[in-house]
């Protein structure tokens, strides 16, 4: 029998993107510690399921037991003495079990968490993964820079979903190894997607992402669309993950200028996003940072034609037939954008075509699987 690795994940306990990532390895000999990077009401569905699994190769652990009810409370109070109470929790995990490697998923929590143990250079080998905005976004902050730069200094190795990314903590002085670029939460199976889907150009559906906090630019979408409201007629404009300022203003399209809008409630589970993806000829998503955008690849993958700031590494998935890549500063743009997908069907069937198949030679959960499971 192989030797099993001792792995200790330092993440999001209700993550959907770390219990994606996680599944990934449920035939492999590793034993996962979990300690949780930040506060959380509740431990994420899959993630519950790998714990509790007894027919898995692999084994999930969250450490010590009483993070699953102090992490809220403790990331409560560690807002105000700068990670004190869970460092001191992290730092007696990593000194009472011998672990064959560190995994920081994602850096402004779980990476600064793990420098607050002054535990370096003592650390078993160190690997970080940072996730859409932990570098890009913060680099630009004279206090996060000088800790991202501490946490590369401390890391044998680095992996992220966007080539962008390499490129700058090379320039930080990172002098390790760095993992093939993948989506950091995993692959799209893509025998998730409904069968018998319209084409794109006889879809009457416009997916917005709602957010606008953080890095969220949701309101920019929705000005563009007011702009764009004379050629939206029949058409449905849907809102998820949308936060109050997106709701209100989405009131306005409604009322003010006769666009019928939809906004998704809470959570949407992930299957019904795949419908919602599946049915609409354009996905529109606006922020100040991104990576990827697992919403990018779930919209390549239904079809959906995707228009995206150039915030994001959308670059690397597009090019100048398959989607639209946005300037936030430019809403005119933005809506003259819109308003040629709404026109054009040739190029948004088109679109749907060569990105599906992008999606299956690069982004597929097997191909990318078969990539993770080898970066321990």
């Amino acid at each position: 029998m192989p030797e099993r690795r001792q792995i200790l994940i330092i993440g999001m306990a209700d993550s959907v993107h770390l219990a994606r990532w996680l599944s990934q390895f449920v035939n492999q000999s590793i034993d996962f510690t979990l300690f949780p990077s930040s506060p959380h009401r509740h431990i994420h569905p899959t993630l519950k399921e790998l714990i509790k699994s007894t027919s898995n190769n692999m084994t999930v652990k969250i450490k010590p037991p009483s993070m699953r009810w102090l992490a809220l409370p403790s990331s409560a109070l560690d807002i105000i003495f700068d990670n004190l109470f869970r460092s001191r929790l992290l730092r007696q995990l990593i000194l009472e079990q011998s672990f064959d490697l560190i995994h920081v998923l994602e850096l402004q929590h779980a990476g600064y968490v793990l420098l607050r143990t002054n535990l370096a250079p003592k650390l078993p080998e160190v690997f970080i993964t940072n996730w859409g905005s932990d570098i890009y976004w913060f680099q630009q902050f004279p206090k996060h820079k000088r800790k991202i730069i501490q946490l590369l200094n401390i890391a044998s190795f680095y992996s992220a979903e966007c080539n962008r990314d390499i490129a700058i903590v090379r320039k930080l002085g990172y002098a390790g190894k760095t993992m093939p670029v993948i989506p950091n939460s995993g692959g799209l199976n893509l025998l998730d997607i409904p069968k018998g889907l319209l084409p794109t150009s006889q879809r009457k559906k416009i997916l917005i992402k709602g957010y606008t906090g953080f890095v969220g630019q949701a309101i920019f979408a929705l000005k563009a669309c007011e702009l764009a409201a004379d050629n939206l007629s029949g058409y449905e404009v849907v809102i998820y993950s949308a936060s109050i300022k997106s709701r209100f203003r989405a009131l306005k399209l409604r009322h003010i200028h006769n666009v019928k809008v939809t906004v998704l409630k809470g959570r949407t589970p992930h299957r019904e996003m795949l419908k919602h993806f599946s049915e609409a000829r354009i996905y529109i998503g606006i922020s100040l940072s991104d990576g990827i955008s697992t919403s990018l690849l779930e919209a390549m993958a239904t079809g959906c034609y995707p228009i995206q700031t150039g915030t994001s590494c959308a670059d690397e998935w597009l090019n100048s037939t398959s989607g639209s890549i946005v300037d936030l500063n430019h809403i005119d743009d933005l809506s003259t954008t819109i308003k040629q997908a709404l026109q054009d069907d040739a190029l948004v069937d088109q679109a749907a075509y060569s990105n599906y198949n992008l999606i299956k030679s690069r982004a597929d959960v097997s191909t990318v699987s078969s990539i993770a499971q080898n970066f321990y």
